[in-house]
């Protein structure tokens, strides 16, 4: 049995953070796919939108369809959901591409991490706090009009995220 578990949530919410301690705890994690995109081309997206949420979901489609071949649990630092929400703020649409796709795919459970004080890691596309809360509230509504009923994991410390997580997935594969 496959288990896929997104953990989504605003800028700022501490999911690096958590997928960092998953992945010492031995977890399987995907890893963001827009930090990876954006580490590595920002210049290529300077006021492209639509081409960077394209790319990451494309990005995010090829890394979960790799997982399809091996049962076990994962961890996805944000899903392919993230980008419809995205796309809906950045660009007021969603690409053909984006809008198109089945989402057939679903996730085990979405875990939505409430969010952190903003801040600008270098690498983030939004401005200021009222616009990371407006991404973070886009994403909820973006999962919960998809039929998830989202976890939403309160601010606290690392250990206790991660425990108040574990506490609701199912780890047993047969």
């Amino acid at each position: 049995m496959l288990l896929k578990y997104v953990l989504t949530g605003g800028p700022c919410s501490g999911k690096t953070t958590l997928v960092n301690e998953l992945r010492k705890k031995g977890f399987p994690v995907l890893s963001e796919s827009a930090r990876e995109i954006l580490s590595s081309n920002n210049h290529k997206y300077k006021n492209n939108y639509e081409k960077l949420e394209r790319d990451i979901f494309l990005h995010q489609l090829k890394k979960e369809s790799k997982l399809c071949r091996k049962p076990g649990v994962y961890f996805l630092d944000r899903g392919t959901l993230d980008c419809l929400a995205y796309s809906k703020l950045l660009l007021g649409y969603v690409p053909k591409e984006i809008a198109e796709h089945p989402h057939h795919e679903r996730y085990h459970k979405v875990f939505v991490l409430e969010r952190l004080p903003f801040i600008d890691d270098g690498l983030r596309i939004e401005k200021d706090d009222a616009e990371a809360q407006k991404i973070h509230d886009t994403l909820v509504e973006t999962y919960v009009s998809y039929g998830y009923n989202p976890i939403h994991v309160p601010v606290m410390p690392i250990e206790d995220r991660l425990d108040f997580i574990l506490s609701h997935i199912t780890t047993n594969i047969k």
